[in-house]
């Protein structure tokens, strides 16, 4: 019995190789040893199998990581960009809702309405739609972009309402006279952002008025032309004595119509509206000097 059983353990499988020509080869494996490489095998296949799934799962981790990293530097990358606007749009809001009202205050005092008043009240009406809110859904990117639009929105009417108002006090005639037919101010007075983009800013020493390329361009009081030149940044420009310790600047003309040492009155052609210069488009940049040093033209409006 117990020879039967050494047997039956120590069958085996065995295969003859046959090769044309030579001597044909035996194989023979007992059963045990085929048990044996099959588990084996099965061993090494799981490995292999864990392995594959193991690398995949890492290079699967990585491209998501990579794919995270690219989103998430194009989030960082247009929220830096809406915050940048936002700043640069509160400064413009201030400055034009600071104009506006004192503006509408002298208008007021002197008993006159806004002419135009559809967009003054738009513009006040835009000033009162403000909503908010807790927690929120929306992101910061949705947040500011909407903040971003409304306040585009608030400066386009309110420059749209301010430049009605200039134009009515100029009308009324104040120490200088509005430089142009027309025309809206596109930068105010101080500090402002780089007009050409990038970071930083600098001081805007006067107010630069955009009108269409070739407009005449007015002297604002009668003086003596003290420069008709090219100035650098400024490109061709001319500068006015009026007596008084006061002098006008006028720069980023097209041409030029006057020449240094003469006489011109009030409302006489000295150039025309170009981009000459430091410009990103065509307009008159407009100085006032008081004792030599820069003031705000809008100080000017009246007296």
């Amino acid at each position: 019995m117990q020879d039967e059983k050494d047997k039956d353990i120590n069958a085996c499988i065995a295969f003859t190789l046959s090769r044309p020509g030579k001597e044909s080869k035996t194989f023979s494996f007992s059963k045990k040893t085929v048990i044996t490489l099959g588990i084996v095998g099965v061993i090494l296949l799981g490995t292999v199998i864990k392995g594959s799934t193991m690398l995949y799962a890492a290079y699967r981790e990585q491209q998501e990581l990579s794919v995270y990293r690219e989103q998430y530097a194009e989030y960082t990358e247009k929220l830096q960009k809406l915050t940048d606007d936002s700043a640069r749009m509160q400064k413009e809001m201030a400055q034009v809702s600071a104009l506006e009202a004192a503006v509408r205050k002298t208008l007021e005092k002197d008993g006159e309405k806004v002419s135009r008043g559809n967009i003054d009240r738009k513009s006040q009406e835009l000033d009162l739609l403000g909503t908010g809110g807790g927690e929120s859904a929306a992101n910061k990117l949705e947040i500011l972009d909407v903040q971003n639009a409304m306040l585009d929105k608030r400066i386009a009417y309110k420059r749209e309402n301010l430049s009605n108002m200039l134009e009515q006090l100029y009308n009324r005639g104040g120490y200088f006279k509005w430089p142009t037919e027309g025309g809206r101010i596109s930068s105010f007075y101080g500090v402002r952002s780089n007009p050409f983009g990038g970071a930083g800013g600098d001081f805007h020493p006067g107010i630069d008025i955009a009108n269409s390329y070739g407009a005449p361009v007015f002297a604002d009081n009668s003086g003596k032309v003290e420069l008709a030149e090219w100035n650098g940044g400024y490109g061709r420009y001319v500068k006015i004595d009026h007596g008084n310790c006061y002098e006008t600047a006028y720069g980023h003309m097209s041409a030029i119509a006057v020449s240094a040492g003469q006489s011109v009155k009030r409302g006489e052609v000295i150039g025309f509206v170009g981009s000459s210069g430091a410009s990103t488009g065509p307009h008159v940049h407009f100085e006032v000097l008081e004792k030599g040093a820069t003031v705000n033209p809008l100080r000017f409006l009246q007296q």
